[in-house]
C-alpha cells in the first residue's frame, strides 16, 4: 500500500466511520467541512453554522486564530446536538493555511456527568411543575369558594338593604318638612350609607358572576347616544351637588350597536360618576361619542387630579384603587373599573385611560358596531 493509498484510507475512515469529531473551519470560523460522525450531531444545516454555535462556550468564544496557535493544547468543550442533550469532547485546533482543522474525541465521563446533571435538573423542574399545578388547582378552588361566598352573602344582603333604602327614601319624602335639621341630617346619612352599601352588594354580585362564568349579555341593536343621555340624566343630581355639569358631544352620525344596553349603561355610570367625584367644583365633565373604522368610541373627560402612569396597569384589576382615588376620600371597593373592563371586553371591545392634555383624566372605551342590521343615528 502506497503512502497516498494509506492517506486516502485514513481520510475515508475519519470521514465515514470513525467516532471522532472533525471540522474544517474557514478564516471566519464558518464550517466548510465535517465528517459523518459530526454531521449527525450538528444537523443537516451544518454548512451554515459557526464553531461558536456548535460549541457551548460560556461567552462568545475565542477566535480560531488564537486556538490554533497551540495545537498541542487539549480543550474540553460541550457541543449542542440534535438529540437535545450536550456531549463533551476533548478537542484540538490545527492550522492549515488560512483554515482551522478541529479534531476531537468524546469525553465519556464528563458527558455522563453533564447528562446526569441535566436529568436531575429536569426531574426537579418536573417536580416543581407538578407542585405549581397543585397550587394552581388549590387557588382555583379557593377562588371558586370566594366567588360562591360573595354571591351568597351579597344575595342575602340585597333584600334587607333594599328595604332600608326604600324606607329611608319614604321617610325623607314624608318628614323633610317636619324633622329638624339635625335629625334630617341623620336620616340623609342613613340613606347615603345604605345606597353606598347597595352599590357594594351589586358590585360583589357582578364580580362573582363574571369570575364564575355566569355573566350573560342580552344583546340588541341600541342607540349609544340614548344610553349616554340616560346615564347623564341619572348622574345629573350627583353633579349638581358640586356644581359639575355633564356635556355630551356628538358631531356625527353613529351606527346602532349590537350590545347589552343595561350593561353598557353600567359602564357609563361608573365612568361618569368617577369623573364627577374627582372633578373640582363648577367643572365640566365631557362625554364624547364618535366612531373609528369599525367601532363606536365613547370617552369621558374630567379636570380632576389625573391618573399616575404607574397606576394604569393595575387600575382595571379587582379591588385596586389609584392614589388619586384614595386622596379624594372616595369610598370604593375598587371593583367598578374591573367590572367595566369585563363588560366592555365581553362586547369584543377595549377600555383604557389616558391623560387629558388640559388636566385631569380621560377614560374611554370602544365596542364594534353592527352596520348590517341597523342604520345610523344622529
Amino acid at each position: 500500500m502506497t503512502d497516498s493509498q494509506r492517506a486516502a484510507l485514513i481520510q475515508r475512515y475519519v470521514d465515514e466511520y470513525a467516532a471522532l469529531l472533525f471540522l474544517r473551519l474557514d478564516s471566519q470560523g464558518m464550517v466548510v467541512d465535517a465528517n459523518r460522525f459530526t454531521r449527525k450531531r450538528i444537523g443537516n444545516d451544518w454548512r451554515r453554522k459557526t464553531y461558536r454555535t456548535i460549541f457551548l462556550f460560556s461567552d462568545k468564544g475565542p477566535d480560531p486564530a488564537e486556538l490554533r496557535k497551540d495545537p498541542d493544547r487539549v480543550h474540553l468543550v460541550h457541543m449542542a446536538t440534535n438529540a437535545g442533550l450536550p456531549e463533551t469532547f476533548r478537542v484540538q485546533f490545527f492550522a492549515e493555511a488560512d483554515e482551522t482543522l478541529v479534531f476531537g474525541s468524546i469525553d465519556a465521563e464528563e458527558t455522563m456527568r453533564l447528562r446526569k446533571e441535566m436529568t436531575d435538573l429536569n426531574n426537579r423542574l418536573n417536580a416543581l411543575t407538578r407542585e405549581l399545578q397543585k397550587k394552581n388547582h388549590q387557588l382555583e378552588e379557593l377562588n371558586r369558594l370566594k366567588n360562591q361566598f360573595l354571591g351568597m352573602a351579597a344575595h342575602d344582603l340585597r333584600k334587607p338593604v333594599g328595604a332600608i333604602l326604600s324606607y329611608t327614601e319614604f321617610l325623607l319624602d314624608e318628614t323633610e318638612a317636619v324633622l329638624d335639621r339635625e335629625h334630617l341630617g341623620f336620616l340623609k346619612t342613613i340613606h347615603g350609607s345604605t345606597a353606598f352599601m347597595q352599590g357594594i352588594i351589586d358590585d360583589f354580585l357582578d364580580i362573582s358572576m363574571i369570575e364564575s362564568g355566569r355573566f350573560e349579555l342580552r344583546l340588541s341593536l341600541t342607540d349609544m347616544r340614548k344610553v349616554i343621555e340616560r346615564s347623564a340624566a341619572l348622574n345629573l343630581r350627583i353633579g349638581q351637588k358640586k356644581g359639575v355639569t355633564i356635556e355630551i358631544i356628538c358631531n356625527q352620525s353613529v351606527p346602532l350597536v349590537m350590545m347589552d344596553a343595561l350593561k353598557i349603561e353600567q359602564v357609563l355610570n361608573n365612568l361618569v360618576s368617577n369623573a364627577i367625584e374627582h372633578s373640582p367644583e363648577d367643572a365640566v365633565v365631557e362625554v364624547r361619542l364618535s366612531t373609528d373604522e369599525a367601532h363606536v368610541v365613547v370617552s369621558v373627560r374630567d379636570s380632576g387630579p389625573g391618573i399616575a402612569p404607574e397606576e394604569r396597569e393595575t387600575l382595571f384589576k379587582p379591588f385596586v384603587r389609584g392614589v388619586s382615588v384614595k386622596s379624594a376620600g372616595s369610598k370604593s371597593t375598587g371593583l367598578g373599573l374591573a367590572i367595566s373592563k369585563k363588560i366592555v371586553e365581553s362586547h369584543s371591545g377595549r377600555i383604557w385611560t389616558e391623560d387629558n392634555p388640559g388636566g385631569g383624566a380621560v377614560f374611554g372605551f370602544r365596542v364594534p358596531f353592527n352596520t348590517e342590521k341597523g342604520g345610523a343615528t344622529k
